[in-house]
């Protein structure tokens, strides 16, 4: 049985959209000009879905739920949990990282080894986690602070281990590993989400629309504005 799903990626400063049936890209929305999710987002959406059809033939939703940018998960979620209410449709929730990840194997096909995707998550620090060429998890998601012995763990496998995403360029400052390669430029766009959206559905792993939040990977705070 197939699914036709909305998927929808803003965790990064580009915004994208892309509906799929049964794993499988029908067609894509993108928009590269920075944060301005809130202003594209649902017309990306619509424009997408009525030209396919309409709402009616949709299944249910994937939205890319962190980490990333806290305001471009705030949107992306938000967005995802309105129209999954209004349609009455299950939500899935997936890991950017394990995106990024599915969007390096499709740019780079041939590659071999391990792969570890970076999100830049200010200072030092970065949001990562480790997948091998064939789409398997090795390293949970998790927020890390780097310094030269970071992923030395990942030297004793032997493998070429691929470092990409907007906070690789701080480690390879400093990275010791022989088998490290830094020179990957991957795009990850809601596309990449397809397979990895229709594996939860068939899984039965949905979202409360409630209580679902996005994945910062950290606490998240937010500062008042003093009263004058």
């Amino acid at each position: 049985m197939s699914a036709r799903l909305l998927l929808i990626e803003t965790a990064t400063a580009t915004c994208s959209v892309a509906l799929a049936d049964g794993g499988i890209v029908l067609d894509e929305k993108v928009i590269r000009v920075g944060f301005k999710h809130a202003e594209n987002l649902m017309q990306l959406c619509d424009d997408l879905v009525k030209a396919h059809g309409g709402y009616s033939t949709l299944h249910g939703l994937a939205v890319s739920a962190g980490p990333g940018s806290y305001t471009g998960l705030r949107i992306g979620l938000s967005s995802a949990k309105g129209i999954a209410y209004a349609l009455d449709l299950p939500l899935i929730l997936l890991s950017t990282l394990e995106v990024m990840a599915a969007g390096f194997r499709r740019c780079f096909p041939q590659q071999h080894g391990l792969l570890v995707p970076m999100l830049d998550a200010r200072r030092m620090e970065v949001y990562t986690a480790c997948f091998n060429t064939e789409g398997n998890r090795q390293q949970p998601d998790t927020p890390l602070i780097l310094d030269a012995n970071s992923f030395s763990d990942l030297g004793h496998a032997g493998k070429s281990i691929c470092f990409f995403g907007d906070g690789s360029a701080k480690f390879a400052t400093m990275c010791t590993l022989s088998q490290a390669h830094f020179d990957y430029q991957p795009d990850w766009l809601a596309r990449d989400m397809a397979e990895l959206a229709w594996n939860a559905w068939n899984e039965k792993h949905f979202a409360d629309l409630a209580y679902s939040e996005p994945e910062y990977l950290k606490p998240f705070f937010t500062t008042a504005k003093p009263v004058e």
